[in-house]
């Protein structure tokens, strides 16, 4: 694909590399850290999304200046403070705007050929290896769902990635193997909801 493109996406999806789980420890906790909080409910207005997290999201902003002009990249992340019973270690929403024209939820090739590449250099930036992947849709929007594991197997990486408009968003969660199956990262996933005036359009 686009080599400008593939490198945006790359940039995504390293943009916490020095955050990801590096060993696995001894813990084996009977009640997650997640499972004894109540989620936050969190509405961003510029990002366009409210979702749940298990604590309050940090926001980080990233410019990169390429040959289609500056590309703005917005990470919400929370890191679990109690590591010894988390489920997963940390929770990441990401988004980048595209120009006008350069990418659209309609173009299914064009957005099907960016998420399979964004899967593909977010295991080769792990090391890591694909265990499963597959279509998913988001909100009537196209998107791929994926786990790689790295670290010789210790670590893992969830990620959801999708297309709305202009707009590629990103949800990722880092975890180590054996911490549970998956539940909250699929009540992250899930709770992500849209948000849009009826004048507003993604990345306008």
């Amino acid at each position: 694909m686009d080599k400008v493109i593939f490198l945006l996406l790359w940039l995504v999806t390293a943009t916490l590399p020095a955050q990801t789980p590096m060993a696995a420890q001894d813990a084996e906790p009977v009640q997650s850290y997640e499972n004894e909080r109540r989620w936050e409910e969190i509405d961003d207005l510029e990002g366009r999304f409210r979702i749940l997290s298990p604590g309050p999201l940090k926001h980080t902003e990233d410019t990169l200046t390429t040959a289609i002009g500056e590309q703005v990249f917005h990470t919400y992340f929370f890191k679990v403070p109690d590591l010894q019973r988390a489920e997963n270690l940390i929770y990441v929403l990401s988004y980048v705007d595209y120009p006008d024209g350069a990418l659209h939820q309609d173009s299914t090739e064009l957005v099907a050929e960016l998420l399979q590449s964004t899967e593909e250099s977010a295991a080769e930036a792990l090391r890591g290896e694909v265990i499963y992947a597959s279509e998913r849709d988001v909100l009537g929007n196209p998107g791929r769902l994926w786990r790689i594991d790295y670290k010789d197997g210790e670590a893992s990486a969830r990620t959801l990635a999708f297309v709305i408009g202009e707009r590629y968003y990103e949800l990722k969660t880092f975890s180590l193997t054996g911490r549970g199956l998956g539940e909250a990262s699929d009540k992250f996933f899930r709770s992500f909801t849209y948000l849009t005036g009826p004048d507003q359009q993604p990345g306008g």
